[in-house]
């Protein structure tokens, strides 16, 4: 299990590199800081190894914090039935409680991001509070976007392997996860 867990934290160092790479060059753009939460106010799912790596993190926060996580994790859960907007309930006091074992999708938002449609056309995207200033956009370029195809390749690849490590077949392999679930269920 080890060596598949080595992969999925490998492809998080690569995340950090690449997020700080474009941090760094695109940094008087970008208005994401400590306390700016925008992007955490949606549904968030994840696959199983991220959703392991979520549930190590939580266990080793302290019994106060979990316990706070666990009922915003049922308002969530609540508001998700309901269909209305919804916050991580990772989040603590607008931070992310388990910050340094975030989900990979975490990692990269708010960085300029290649998406590329099934057509095969391409498009940026990024938090609307980036790049506002006139002409900013401009100043993207190819060799600087988040590659979000090839990553989620990589991230569904780590998936699938452990998955099959730790016995989850394969037709189950490929289901993401409400945060709120993952973190009812690990109580």
């Amino acid at each position: 299990m080890l060596e598949v867990t080595k992969q999925y934290q490998q492809l998080k160092s690569e995340v950090d590199r690449l997020a700080a790479r474009l941090s760094a060059r695109y940094g008087s753009h970008l208005a994401c800081r400590a306390g700016c939460s925008g992007c955490c106010h949606h549904h968030l799912s994840v696959f199983e190894v991220e959703a392991a790596a979520v549930r190590e993190a939580v266990e080793a926060l302290p019994a106060k914090i979990r316990e706070r996580i666990r009922h915003q994790a049922l308002e969530v859960r609540e508001r998700e039935a309901r269909s209305e907007p919804v916050a991580c309930p990772l989040l603590v006091d607008d931070r992310c409680a388990i910050y340094a074992a975030r989900p990979v999708i975490c990692r990269t938002q708010g960085l300029p991001l290649l998406i590329e449609a099934e057509d095969g056309s391409q498009e940026v995207d990024f938090c609307p509070l980036n790049f506002t200033s006139p002409g900013a956009t401009d100043e993207l370029d190819g060799n600087h976007l988040v590659p979000l195809e090839r990553l989620n390749f990589e991230l569904a690849r780590a998936n699938l392997n452990y998955c099959r490590a730790a016995g989850v077949p394969d037709e189950a392999s490929g289901e993401r996860k409400p945060m709120s679930q993952i973190l009812l269920e690990s109580e």
